[in-house]
């Protein structure tokens, strides 16, 4: 009877060839079905191939699992019958690639997923005063996106931080965005917290590109006065202030501006009862650069 390789590829370490050969079918094989041991061709596999998979026990569980898949992807034809998607439609698209976002996996393969994933999803978020972006920040929102962020940021490599990081500045744009990452206050602690260990864990060789999309994030929430900038004043890390964060970020002159806008702001206070705050004091590293 037919014999399924576990992989298309032959195992290097054994030197087997006949995997690619014969499709790890027997080299013999004189019983009554000898013609279903013949390797199958895929691209054009005929509907008794299948019949062969489903009555052989040992791969029927196999090919009803390829047919549920085959079922799943089948089933989005019907949202691309129009010429042009819906936002609704595109996004829950989308939801298809969360589960590359879920996982914690930190090796290549897994990196270039997410990377790919979060490209896909912040096309949607290119134009911040296009009608559609904020329907699309709604969705996205609703879909459960932004903890995938955040996870993104935890487990992915500089880009994929960058690419989430940047998505996160865009839904927070949005005063739906904002007023998600800010209510309730938990949540924003919990931003607060990853952005502080990824900043943390670059201080031997701190990306421009991350600290950017971050910076604008902390900019966006300290205009949030009643929750952002109160949190923002016992959350954000001093070490943004000492000298490898500051000489990093001589290279983005907007960047390091608005870092320092961002700590005249918060030494200021935030709101009407600004006045019974402890001030912060704006470090002298970032007057003086």
């Amino acid at each position: 009877m037919l014999n399924l390789p576990d992989s298309l590829y032959p195992d290097p370490i054994q030197g087997d060839n006949s995997v690619m050969s014969n499709g790890g079918a027997p080299a013999n094989n004189n019983g009554p079905c000898d013609g279903a041991s013949k390797a199958i061709d895929w691209p054009s596999a005929s509907v008794e191939d299948l019949v062969v998979l489903l009555r052989e026990p040992e791969h029927r569980e196999k090919a009803i699992s390829s047919l549920t898949h085959i079922k799943e992807v089948l089933s989005i034809y019907k949202s691309l019958t129009p010429e042009k998607l819906t936002m609704k439609d595109s996004i829950q698209i989308h939801c298809y690639l969360y589960p590359f976002l879920e996982t914690e996996e930190t090796s290549k393969p897994f990196q270039y997923l997410r990377l790919m994933s979060l490209g896909v999803i912040g096309g949607l978020l290119k134009e911040v005063g296009d009608p559609s972006t904020k329907v699309a920040v709604h969705c996205l929102l609703e879909s459960g996106l932004f903890p995938l962020c955040l996870k993104s940021i935890e487990y992915g490599n500089e880009l994929s931080q960058s690419t989430a990081s940047w998505i996160m500045s865009r839904i927070m744009m949005q005063e739906q965005g904002l007023q998600y990452c800010c209510e309730p206050a938990n949540r924003l602690c919990a931003i607060m917290k990853v952005f502080n260990d990824v900043i943390e864990k670059m201080q031997d060789e701190p990306s421009t590109t991350v600290l950017k999309n971050i910076i604008q994030c902390y900019v966006i929430l300290s205009d949030d006065p009643s929750r952002g900038c109160l949190l923002l004043r016992s959350f954000i890390p001093p070490i943004l202030t000492t000298a490898p964060y500051i000489e990093a970020l001589r290279a983005r002159p907007i960047t390091l501006k608005n870092l320092q806008d961002l700590f005249q702001k918060l030494s200021m206070g935030c709101g009407p009862n600004a006045e019974a705050l402890v001030m912060l004091q704006v470090p002298h590293i970032l007057i003086a650069s």
